[in-house]
C-alpha cells in the first residue's frame, strides 16, 4: 500500500505544481513585456489594431527610425531616432558632435531650449503610442465624435477623410514639472491611424496652438509607421522628420536611453 500511496502523492504534486509553474512562467513572460498596449477600452480597438504587432505582441517594443530632421530654417540633419514603449526616446544627430537627446521614462537629459522640450513631448506624448500608453496608465479619455471633420459637428464631404476624435488629459511624460495637458487626437476613421494631435501650450501667454501631424503611413512586418511627422506652433512648422528606414526589435534596458 505504501508504494501506491507514494505514487498517488506524486500524481497530486504533478497536478498541482505543473499548472502553477506554468502560470508563473506565463507571468514572467508578461512581466518581461509590461508595456504592451492590451486591455484598453474597446473603443480604441481600431487604433491599436491599425498600429499592429508593435503594440500588441512582445518583440517589437523598440523602433529605430532613420531619416532627415528639418528645422524651421530649412536646415536638414541626418538623425537616428529610437523609440520604445511606453515613451522612451533617444535622438542622435540633432547637433553635430553633440550628445543625444534622451528620455528613459524617468530621467531627462539636460535641455536648454524650447525646441528640445518640444521634440521630446512630440515623440513621447503626441504619438498614438503616447496616447494609448497614457490611457493605460490611468489618463482621463473621452470620445468626442466619430466620423466627423475637425472643428465641425458634421461629417466632411468625400474630399477629406472623416475623423474619430478623442480628448485626453494626462501629464507631459517627458517633463519633470508634472504639468498636465488636454490634447485632442484625430484618427482617420477609415484607416484607424492617427492624423494629428492638437492642443494649447498654456505655458505661453497668450497660449500657443500646437499641432503634430502624422502622414505617409507605411505598413510592413505586421505594423504601421508614419514616414512624416511635423510639428506646427501657431500654424508655423517648427520641425519635421522625414523617415527613410524603419526597424523594430525587442525592448532594451532603459539604461540605454540615458
Amino acid at each position: 500500500m505504501r508504494p501506491v500511496r507514494v505514487r498517488a502523492l506524486v500524481l497530486v504534486l504533478l497536478v498541482v505544481v505543473l499548472p502553477s509553474s506554468h502560470a508563473r512562467q506565463r507571468t514572467n513572460v508578461e512581466a518581461a513585456s509590461p508595456h504592451l498596449l492590451r486591455n484598453l477600452p474597446t473603443a480604441l480597438n481600431p487604433h491599436t489594431a491599425a498600429l499592429g504587432d508593435r503594440v500588441l505582441v512582445p518583440g517589437k517594443e523598440k523602433t529605430v527610425l532613420t531619416g532627415q530632421f528639418v528645422d524651421e530654417t530649412g536646415k536638414s540633419s541626418a538623425v537616428r531616432l529610437t523609440l520604445q514603449l511606453p515613451g522612451l526616446v533617444r535622438l542622435e544627430g540633432l547637433t553635430p558632435d553633440g550628445p543625444p537627446l534622451t528620455f528613459d521614462g524617468e530621467t531627462r537629459s539636460l535641455r536648454n531650449s524650447h525646441r528640445e522640450e518640444a521634440i521630446l513631448e512630440t515623440f513621447t506624448s503626441d504619438t498614438a503610442e503616447g496616447m494609448l500608453s497614457a490611457i493605460k496608465e490611468g489618463a482621463a479619455v473621452q470620445l468626442i465624435a466619430r466620423r466627423v471633420g475637425p472643428g465641425t459637428s458634421k461629417r466632411q464631404d468625400n474630399a477629406s477623410p472623416p475623423y474619430d476624435i478623442y480628448e485626453v488629459s494626462a501629464p507631459i511624460r517627458s517633463s519633470a514639472t508634472g504639468l498636465e495637458r488636454l490634447k485632442r487626437y484625430f484618427f482617420d476613421s477609415e484607416t484607424g491611424l492617427l492624423a494629428s494631435t492638437q492642443y494649447l501650450d498654456e505655458t505661453f501667454s497668450p497660449p500657443m496652438g500646437v499641432e503634430t501631424r502624422f502622414s505617409n503611413w507605411r505598413s510592413g512586418d505586421g505594423s504601421a509607421y508614419p514616414e512624416r511627422i511635423e510639428r506646427l506652433e501657431n500654424g508655423h512648422q517648427v520641425f519635421s522628420l522625414i523617415v527613410t528606414t524603419i526597424a523594430a526589435s525587442p525592448r532594451q534596458d532603459p539604461a540605454s536611453f540615458r
